[in-house]
Parts: C-alpha cells; sequence; structure tokens
C-alpha cells in the first residue's frame, strides 16, 4: 500500500502544481480559484508528507489526520463534479479523476499505517 500511496502522492503533487498554475490568468470568479488552489495546495502538502514518511517515519497521528482529510476531500469533489455534471450537463472529468486521486492516496495511506501496526 506504500508504494501506491507513494505514487499517487507524486502524481497528485503535479496535479496540485497544474491546478495552481492555471489559477494564474484565470478570468474565474474568485470561490472557483480559491477552491483550485486549495485542492492543489493540499494535494502538494500531502505528497510532501507521503515523500517525508517514506524517507525518515512520520509521526503516525499526522499521517492518519492527513490521509482522513484527503479521503473527505476526494469524496467531497467526486460528489461536487456529479452535482457540476448533473447540474450543467458538462461533465467535469478532472474534477472526478482529481477527487477519485485524492480520495485513493488518503485510503492507501491509512491502510499502509494499518498494516505497519500490524506488522510491528
Amino acid at each position: 500500500m506504500k508504494v501506491i500511496s507513494i505514487l499517487l502522492a507524486f502524481l497528485n503533487s503535479l496535479i496540485g502544481g497544474l491546478l495552481i498554475l492555471s489559477c494564474v490568468s484565470a478570468g474565474e470568479s474568485l470561490g472557483w480559484i480559491s477552491f483550485k488552489s486549495g485542492a492543489g495546495m493540499l494535494a502538494i502538502g500531502s505528497g510532501i508528507l507521503t515523500f517525508k514518511d517514506s524517507v525518515y517515519p512520520v509521526h503516525q497521528s499526522r499521517v492518519l489526520l492527513n490521509g482522513l482529510l484527503l479521503i473527505v476531500v476526494g469524496v467531497s469533489a467526486v460528489a461536487w463534479g456529479i452535482h457540476w455534471s448533473i447540474v450543467s450537463g458538462d461533465m467535469k472529468n478532472t474534477v472526478l479523476l482529481f477527487g477519485g486521486s485524492l480520495f485513493f492516496q488518503g485510503l492507501t495511506s491509512v491502510l499502509g499505517i494499518e498494516s505497519n501496526e500490524a506488522r510491528g
């Protein structure tokens, strides 16, 4: 689970950076820009924490809280993407993909903690 979590952390960090860069010249509402920037910063911060945990162990409560936050944000993003698709008729595949990826990164982080505790 740890390898999958590290791979997803890398991909989510790249996508988070692209989300932040897409806000530079966006002519969108302030709420949407702040949501995209916040999701990008969360993905990058979670990626840094995951990489740091793979090299030097981080306190497990911090990793657990981060994983649970990723699960909540991922499910919320997927639910919002489905809502957006139903209301507007325009399918937001990027929101669904990024939300699902955040969810699975959080899930693999939490399951990785559980498997480490079971072994040790």
